[in-house]
């Protein structure tokens, strides 16, 4: 049984070389591209989220506090859910950090008689509370506090920032989903071209007594060689193409040369090479179930 099998599947791809090639090199491309959009949503949502840690709210203090009622408000805010350290930053030690940004344009700052600069709280946030659902009612609850003259948080980026993390969500959703419809269509096709060259072998198969599963072995054999193939050599042309763009980013010319970009796990790895067989068997058996129909 074995031995027929591979026998059938090595006259078949020798029947059509080109159109089998064809089907392999179309499920290499599809997880070529698929890959490059996994690698893009793994490496923009580990940058948003290391970007959220950093995140924090800072409320400035209205002019004239005295020390008490400074130690009120940071008692007011450490009650506040969400809340997990609190810093204060006196008026003094802000100009001083403005200096040291500067640098040299410090001098800028010499000419003036007196300090603008507020003091403010700087507030880091829980775990958990760098979303922008949370952080904007926490800072409308600081806003509210008696003292409290401005509340800076980064609500409105993270909120912008979560909808692109959406639509590029629903966009790959989309071109994955054209790209799969794309390949299950070229490899049903190359089934389907495969069985009508051999139609009236197989209806002589079937005449002597072959059932349809001895018919549609060699089939789904055959497309899951090329679907095993054909993922095996994308992910080695995505992993080629990502050693070279990390090569481009590590020259020192690129502005995300700093960044920390990491290719897909071994599981997403696995996952896409099962996809590529999916969709080799899919497309056999949507074709063999409309040929061999009763």
């Amino acid at each position: 049984m074995l031995s027929s099998v591979i026998q059938r599947v090595r006259r078949n791809i020798a029947a059509g070389p080109y159109l089998h090639l064809a089907a392999t090199a179309t499920i290499a491309l599809s997880l070529l591209i698929l890959g490059v959009f996994a690698i893009l949503y793994v490496n923009i949502s580990d940058l948003v989220w290391s970007w959220q840690q950093d995140i924090r709210v800072v409320a400035y203090l209205e002019e004239g506090l005295v020390k008490e009622r400074v130690e009120l408000l940071r008692q007011h805010l450490a009650e506040l859910q969400g809340v997990e350290e609190i810093r204060y930053v006196s008026k003094g030690q802000a100009m001083t950090r403005l200096r040291s940004q500067m640098k040299h344009r410090a001098s800028l700052l010499d000419g003036l008689k007196e300090n603008p600069l507020p003091a403010s709280f700087e507030i880091e946030l829980a775990p958990g509370w760098q979303r922008w659902e949370r952080l904007d009612p926490l800072a409308d609850k600081i806003k509210t506090l008696s003292g409290i003259e401005d509340v800076a948080a980064a609500e409105a980026w993270l909120h912008r920032f979560t909808g692109f993390m959406g639509f590029f969500r629903l966009a790959s959703l989309i071109v994955g989903g054209l790209v799969f419809a794309t390949t299950v269509f070229v490899c049903a096709n190359t089934i389907r071209l495969t069985l009508y060259a051999k139609r009236q072998e197989i209806e002589i198969m079937k005449l002597v007594g072959a059932t349809d599963s001895f018919v549609k072995i060699p089939f789904y054999v055959q497309n899951l060689l090329e679907g095993a193939l054909g993922g095996i050599v994308g992910l080695g042309l995505l992993f080629i193409s990502f050693k070279l763009l990390i090569a481009r980013l590590h020259s020192g010319h690129a502005l995300l040369s700093t960044f920390d970009i990491r290719f897909l796990s071994l599981t997403g790895c696995t996952a896409l090479l099962f996809v590529g067989i999916f969709m080799a068997w899919l497309g056999s058996y949507i074709s063999l179930r409309q040929f061999l129909r009763p």
